[in-house]
């Protein structure tokens, strides 16, 4: 046997192996970690999970000074477009992988199952807080969904049905793309796939701040358990201030209008690191407006669904992921 057909068949068998055997189980049987899961569960190469094909490392967006920028996306079998749905990772704008999320233990077959329900899904990265200030992170999500506009036919994707899903620092992201569709202020110079409308149909934040001139005096405390030098540096803060306006600028809420997309809002009722607060509010302003919104809080849980043992903060994790995917389906595929 020579060298390149032994590499020819290691890489179809790596083509071949299935990452999560079952994913067709409801998100009650979604494995749920102790703590937080970091490491990255998907394969270096375009794989099957189960009867979706994953295709990882996708080049969105190139700047120059930066690294290229990625998205793994996810698609069911078939000829059909799909509804998209774009995830953004949390991390306090400073930390954060495309692949993982809170405690789920493999972050990737979550994202399949959602797939397998009918769904295109793209993963994405962005610009973190040591590499570019806001609102780079939000040009890089608009970039992202004008690229997978641009290339929706090449994907199977339906450009007329996006949804914008984040969790944490991706909370803040998503609702800030999802409140400024083709609203000129954040595109840098030079923009790319510019024919292409960044406007979304739907919007779902898990936990996140979007009225921040209220989170960063609790983050600054002296008796805050949170480092904020990270999230401070992404805003261009110090300790001693920040910028005058960039809380208003950088704060969703400051962008509630009546042609807001229809909106999931999910949070922990203990969360003490982006009190439930936030949602409750911006669940207010989208109903004052006319916009078609549901706010879920879920009774004794903190951030990224921690709650007081190991079975409570797997109950949450499932119990949201469920709820997610059902308003998902609902929405988009429902045409509701």
């Amino acid at each position: 046997m020579t060298k390149r057909h032994a590499a020819a068949i290691t890489l179809s068998l790596l083509l071949t192996i299935p990452a999560a055997p079952t994913l067709r189980a409801k998100p009650s049987a979604i494995p749920v970690s102790s703590g937080n899961v970091e490491s990255d569960a998907l394969l270096p190469a375009s794989i099957r999970l189960g009867n979706v094909m994953v295709t990882p490392d996708i080049v969105y967006s190139t700047q120059a000074g930066y690294r290229p920028l990625l998205l793994d996306l996810y698609r069911p079998g078939g000829e059909t477009s799909r509804p998209l749905v774009i995830f953004l990772h949390g991390g306090s704008w400073t930390t954060g992988s495309r692949r993982t999320s809170g405690h789920f233990a493999d972050f990737p077959a979550v994202l399949a199952t959602l797939a397998e329900r009918g769904f295109a899904v793209a993963s994405v990265d962005y610009r973190l807080s040591g590499e570019a200030r806001f609102p780079a992170a939000l040009q890089d999500v608009k970039a992202a969904i004008r690229f997978l506009r641009a290339n929706a036919e090449k994907y199977g994707i339906d450009p007329d049905r996006v949804a914008v899903w984040g969790a944490s620092a991706g909370a803040h992201l998503a609702a800030m793309s999802a409140f400024t569709g083709e609203d000129m202020e954040f595109d840098p110079p030079g923009v790319e796939n510019a024919g292409e409308s960044d406007r979304v149909q739907a919007f779902i934040g898990w936990y996140g701040p979007y009225e921040l001139s209220s989170m960063f005096p609790q983050a600054t405390a002296p008796d805050s358990s949170i480092d904020p030098s990270g999230p401070l540096h992404f805003f261009g803060c110090t300790r001693e201030g920040c910028p005058p306006g960039v809380f208003t600028k950088a704060s969703p809420i400051s962008y509630v209008d009546a042609n807001d997309p229809p909106t999931l809002l999910i949070h922990g009722s203990a969360d003490t690191t982006v009190p439930a607060s936030q949602s409750r509010e911006l669940d207010k302003r989208l109903k004052a407006v006319g916009v078609n919104t549901t706010l879920i809080v879920i009774d004794g849980v903190s951030h990224d669904w921690s709650g007081k043992d190991e079975q409570a903060t797997a109950k949450a994790s499932r119990k949201v992921l469920a709820a997610t995917f059902d308003w998902l389906e609902k929405t988009l595929l429902k045409g509701q």
